[in-house]
């Protein structure tokens, strides 16, 4: 049976709440516009700064985008987990993932047609199902509201500008990850 992140991202969200209610509420600076990393070594993808879209007929293991949506096209499969961060999961009718979808930071959308076999999340944005019954796991729907700012959002925002403007890449052939 697979474990689940979302105790995990649930700690971790709690014990960013003091924090940031101790600083003064503020925007948050935008990643890098066209920050684009992509590895399909295993047949995963994952991008970085625009949305990833995984077309028709087409079959990847992971999908995973950082500051863009995930979108699964009619008739695309993911063999495991669908994941957005400071981004939107998006299905349309017809595509099918066999693990989980999480977004956190964003919305995940489940129209009628389309098929998760795992749990549905959605750290910091709306979980959008049109039937319960194309989930197969769990349908969670956690957002943090303090003084009208999204603590998840929040959280996740200040973790991802830390980093802004690099993409780090692990490959299994070296000794670490790169940044790019």
């Amino acid at each position: 049976m697979r474990r689940s992140l979302l105790p995990t991202v649930v700690l971790a969200c709690s014990l960013a709440v003091p924090a940031l209610a101790a600083e003064p509420a503020k925007k948050l600076a935008k990643a890098p516009a066209k920050t684009i990393c992509v590895n399909v070594k295993d047949g995963s993808k994952a991008v970085q700064g625009t949305n990833l879209v995984i077309e028709p007929g087409e079959k990847v293991k992971d999908a995973v985008a950082v500051d863009g949506d995930v979108i699964v096209k009619k008739g695309a499969v993911v063999d495991n987990d669908v994941a957005a961060i400071r981004g939107r999961v998006i299905l349309e009718p017809g595509a099918k993932v066999k693990g989980d979808v999480v977004s956190v930071g964003g919305d995940v959308k489940v129209p009628a047609g389309a098929h998760v076999d795992g749990n549905a999340t959605a750290l910091g944005g709306k979980l959008q199902l049109d039937r319960k019954e194309d989930v197969g796991g769990e349908q969670v729907n956690f957002s943090l509201v303090f003084n009208g700012d999204d603590l998840v959002k929040e959280f996740i925002g200040k973790a991802l500008d830390e980093d802004a403007g690099k993409c780090h890449i692990l490959d299994d052939d070296d000794d670490g990850d790169k940044d790019v």
